[in-house]
């Protein structure tokens, strides 16, 4: 029987701006991630909204396909981010990643750098690729992916968000992509807090199912290791990760 677990840990802000939400039939599934840019309060609300849209409109009763479910759901909480942003004359933007599984395809929708895998017995693949602001000059042939990516690496972390889709945005522009998926098959959504020190190929063998509850805490943790050494201080992001096992 499909199973799904997630699991998140509050960076050294002292305010968590990730927050999931795992159906109770474990078929529909969420992660969000307020923007730091949006404040300590900012950025827990957004994730607030995300989660409690598909909270409360579950799939199996909305008599749509997943794909339209999930099309009406992003601009369902599109909208409510840009109501409470105008009211609260502040921007409150963020990522998000949505996946509903029915009838063994598994339907993602991505906005921002909160990477969804599909990790099979011998493969990991990254799904529902949200496309940065810049992809305009790869598609027009002025940059490669490689340069673009390695130009924008080199700038400082707050100049490269500006690189990233978020939401609200006036026409909300999303990444959706529907896979097959078989027993023993995992979907699995990080926060970028994780994706940043852990390759996907490393979270494919650290992830255990037998353990989902143990093997993603030491997914996290060594994201937050890494993050520490690298940044030579106690520092680390938000991070959060849900995994599904079909």
């Amino acid at each position: 029987m499909p199973f799904c677990y997630g699991k998140s840990m509050t960076g050294t802000s002292g305010v968590n701006g990730d927050r999931f939400f795992i159906s109770p039939d474990s078929t529909t599934f969420i992660l969000a991630d307020g923007a730091s840019g949006a404040g300590k309060e900012g950025k827990v609300v957004m994730s607030r909204i995300c989660v409690n849209v598909i909270e409360e409109n579950p799939f199996d009763s909305s008599e749509l396909s997943a794909k339209e479910y999930l099309d009406k759901m992003i601009w369902k909480i599109n909208n409510e981010l840009i109501d409470i942003s105008q009211k609260a004359i502040q921007y409150i933007f963020g990522t998000l990643v949505i996946c509903v599984v029915h009838d063994n395809i598994a339907t993602i929708a991505s906005i921002g750098d909160s990477p969804a895998h599909l990790i099979q017995v011998n493969s990991v693949k990254r799904v529902a690729k949200a496309h940065k602001t810049y992809q305009n000059l790869i598609d027009m042939g002025v940059l490669t992916e490689e340069q673009a990516e390695e130009y924008v690496n080199n700038l400082h972390g707050y100049m490269k968000s500006m690189f990233d889709r978020f939401i609200p945005m006036v026409v909300p522009i999303y990444a959706s992509e529907e896979v097959e998926i078989a027993g023993g098959d995992m979907i699995v959504l990080c926060s970028d807090g994780v994706s940043d020190y852990v390759k996907p190929e490393e979270i494919k063998g650290i992830v255990n199912p037998d353990d989902l509850s143990g093997s993603i805490a030491a997914a996290i943790n060594t994201a937050k290791d890494r993050s520490i050494a690298e940044k030579q201080q106690e520092h680390y992001d938000d991070m959060t990760m849900v995994v599904y096992c079909h």
